[in-house]
């Protein structure tokens, strides 16, 4: 791997990205009831079914078609979050870098969403499981309900994770390829935060110090969309927990929800695009700034809950 573009192997081209992972492609979370997690999650965003298995539903974007959630049965928090290769060479070089530090691999596409044609599957850490697969491009489908008022085009965003060794986890992260964007280091020298990317996006992964848990899913809408995604709350009445807000770090707009079993959704408009070798830099404006641009600042459940 080499931080200038790479070669196609298969085709001899040179391919127009760099680094091996495109970003998130979905995340699977606990709910204890499928049944009224799968109404809340059409009604939040439109989100249409794709898929059903025993105790397991894979929702996708009604505009595109491409699985973007996935909800199983039992408890609450994060099952999985997965990554996608941006080719199957791209996949084997991870598998080979994982393998050659050492850390334990569960290979095998059975138990991720349809369409994916090899996966892989690694224990964080903080006892989350990080999958990255590999797929053939889907041309966008239009789904039944894509036109409806309340459906959007969404994509998958970011997640965070909370841990009490932030250095820890963005140093294992990095065999995946995940590079730092930005962090705020503490006078001990530990770390507070980190932002995390793979692709020319400020971050796919923040990773938060704190007890070891997840503080949000993010999926992405766009800029007219997420506007227009407020209306909808409105209409559903869905409460925000926070929001909106622009974050400084990516620049973009937020809201926070939690569903009815208390798992942490935020829904953004795009994030800034910064290259993929721009080097990490320390935080450089002030707190509150960074949480919110206009001002107003998260509620206690933000600071202190998570799933």
């Amino acid at each position: 791997m080499t931080d200038s573009a790479e070669l196609d192997t298969n085709s001899g081209d040179v391919a127009l990205w760099k680094g091996e992972l495109e970003g998130l492609d979905h995340a699977v979370i606990r709910v204890p009831n499928l049944d009224e997690a799968v109404v809340w999650y059409q009604q939040l965003l439109g989100l249409a079914v794709t898929e059903r298995r025993p105790g397991r539903v894979f929702l996708a974007s009604p505009v595109t078609g491409r699985v973007v959630l996935g909800l199983v049965e039992g408890g609450t928090g994060l099952e999985y979050v997965s990554f996608r290769a941006h080719s199957a060479d791209a996949f084997e070089r991870v598998l080979g870098r994982l393998a050659g530090a050492g850390v334990e691999i569960t290979r095998g596409s059975e138990g991720t969403r349809a369409g994916a044609s090899d996966a892989l599957r690694v224990s964080l850490p903080t006892g989350h499981l990080l999958e990255v697969l590999t797929a053939e491009p889907e041309a966008p489908n239009l789904m039944e309900g894509a036109h409806r008022p309340g459906a959007f085009d969404v994509r998958a965003s970011h997640i965070q994770f909370r841990t009490t060794d932030v250095a820890g986890l963005t140093a294992f992260l990095s065999t995946f390829g995940f590079k730092s964007t930005t962090y705020v280091q503490l006078p001990d020298g530990a770390y507070f935060i980190q932002f995390l990317r793979v692709n020319d996006r400020h971050h796919q992964l923040a990773v938060l110090t704190g007890e070891p848990g997840v503080h949000h899913v993010a999926l992405e809408v766009g800029e007219a969309d997420f506007w227009r995604f407020l209306d909808n709350l409105a209409l559903y009445k869905i409460p925000a927990e926070f929001g909106p807000a622009r974050h400084y770090d990516g620049k973009f707009l937020s809201i926070y929800v939690r569903d009815p079993f208390g798992n942490r959704i935020e829904v953004t408009g795009p994030m800034e695009a910064i290259g993929f070798d721009t080097p990490p830099h320390s935080a450089d404006q002030e707190p509150w700034y960074h949480m919110n641009m206009w001002g107003p600042q998260p509620p206690q459940s933000w600071e202190t809950e998570w799933m």
